[in-house]
């Protein structure tokens, strides 16, 4: 068999598998793959022998492929250069690559948490001003969720302004939010977000309305910087030491206190607060 053959349905050259991985510099193997992900179609493919017969336009394709396998990019988000006008290609990758090295600096991030963590020097890393503060018995209404890390942002940022609107001119203390478990890709919480209020409030199906009782907690005010993941570890662990260290608090869940809107604020502006509720030594609850 000829490395070329004419095709006699649409009238045009096309290469064979051999010739096409030669002049794209992709392996058989490769390009097999390509075809099977559905990112690579052969032009055609013989009905009686299986061989598959490439256009010498496609290696262009073939070879960006390629490219964008290295990079590790996942199938859907090569499909979606692929199938993006040239024009549109560049800053397409762009975005998503911007988004990849994002997620790099925080997965360092976390690593570096770990590792100091595991040394022993997780709070000595980053100094904080601890407060203690007695908060009373409050009503509050809230809207409990299990979810996972990549619903979080958007069910607080919407929790929020639904409370808020609810509560309206009743509401009389900041929104914060209780973790009773973890939140990340395995974990689904559940997290509570809560928003203090008087008065009598109706409420639709999916809000609560109940008490939260009066406590003592430590707390530490950080950034809009300080409250991304996973540098907030590290003022949940110093406000879990204190707490500890002055009484119990294992009955108790930590939170987030939300006393200004997020929307318009820089990186060193104040954001709000990490708290961890705790009995102090030779008090009852």
């Amino acid at each position: 068999m000829t490395d070329t053959a004419k095709d006699t349905v649409v009238g045009t050259e096309t290469l064979t598998i051999g010739a096409f991985a030669r002049a794209s510099r992709l392996s058989l193997k490769a390009l097999r793959l390509y075809g099977d992900l559905g990112l690579l179609a052969p032009a055609r493919v013989d009905p009686d022998t299986g061989y598959r017969f490439y256009r010498p336009e496609q290696i262009g394709t073939a070879r960006l492929i390629g490219l964008l396998r290295q990079l590790d990019l996942p199938l859907s988000e090569i499909q979606a250069v692929l199938e993006a006008d040239a024009s549109s290609r560049a800053t397409r990758l762009s975005a998503f690559w911007g988004q990849t090295e994002r997620e790099h600096r925080q997965r360092r991030a976390l690593a570096q948490y770990l590792i100091e963590t595991l040394q022993g020097e997780s709070i000595m890393t980053q100094t904080f001003a601890i407060g203690q503060r007695f908060v009373p018995a409050q009503r509050v209404v809230t809207m409990p969720r299990r979810l996972y890390v990549g619903e979080l942002s958007n069910f607080i940022g919407e929790a929020r302004e639904q409370l808020g609107t609810l509560a309206g001119a009743q509401a009389s203390g900041p929104a914060f939010v209780i973790f009773y478990g973890q939140v990340n890709a395995d974990s689904d919480g559940p997290v509570e977000v809560c928003l203090p209020f008087t008065g009598v409030l109706t409420v639709p199906e999916d809000v609560t309305v109940r008490e939260e009782p009066a406590h003592t907690e430590a707390f530490v005010a950080l950034t809009r910087e300080e409250f991304e993941f996973p540098g907030i570890l590290h003022a949940y662990d110093a406000v879990a030491r204190y707490a500890g260290q002055r009484g119990e608090c294992e009955a108790f869940f930590p939170r987030e206190v939300y006393p200004v809107p997020w929307k318009g604020l820089q990186a060193d502006d104040f954001a709000g607060e990490v708290a961890w509720p705790f009995i102090p030594y030779g008090k009852t609850p």
